[in-house]
């Protein structure tokens, strides 16, 4: 499955996940049998998306996380492990790092961007060794984004088919 599709399904996952929402304004609604009921101060942890919408209606603020600080530790912690080690991100990392950006101004996009490209070519280097020499376990599919797994199933296959090609009928010989 290509890697947008993949993000595009855990997007969609992301936005069913409870999130901690202010109420500015008493509200009450039904939608779809999806019955809400705030005063204004009350927190409630709804749905990300209906969270979204309450937001940008003025009705809600939604406790959403500082994507920007965690990617300034992400960063820190990658440098930190070492070239042969990965540290552990989120699965939805880069699904909640693009969705935070959306909201930036031109420069502060810009800056948070190329700290993102530096943290994902770290990433991807490391992933290229890994992938190339073993295969992935529990403890290194816990530590990726859902588009690094992607990225290192499409890299070790790709490996172990070239190996194959270039090795060809090497093995049926030898056993002769």
């Amino acid at each position: 499955m290509e890697i947008d599709r993949i993000e595009k399904l855990h997007s969609i996952g992301y936005g069913l996940k409870d999130a901690k929402v202010t109420i500015n304004h008493d509200i009450k609604f039904n939608v779809a049998g999806l019955k809400v009921n705030g005063t204004q101060g009350e927190v409630l942890n709804l749905p990300q998306w209906i969270g979204k919408i309450l937001s940008q209606n003025k009705l809600a603020t939604m406790d959403t996380p500082d994507m920007i600080t965690e990617l300034k530790q992400a960063l820190s912690k990658e440098k930190m492990v070492g070239e042969y080690q990965m540290s552990t991100l989120d699965p939805h990392f880069y699904i909640k790092l693009k969705e935070s950006m959306k909201n930036l101004n031109r420069d502060d996009f810009n800056h948070v961007e190329s700290i993102m490209l530096e943290l994902f070519r770290m990433r991807r280097g490391k992933l290229v060794k890994l992938a190339d020499s073993t295969k992935l376990n529990s403890e290194l599919y816990n530590k990726l984004t859902v588009e690094e797994n992607i990225f290192f199933k499409t890299i070790h296959d790709n490996s172990k088919e070239f190996e194959k090609q270039i090795r060809g009928d090497l093995n049926e010989q030898s056993s002769n």
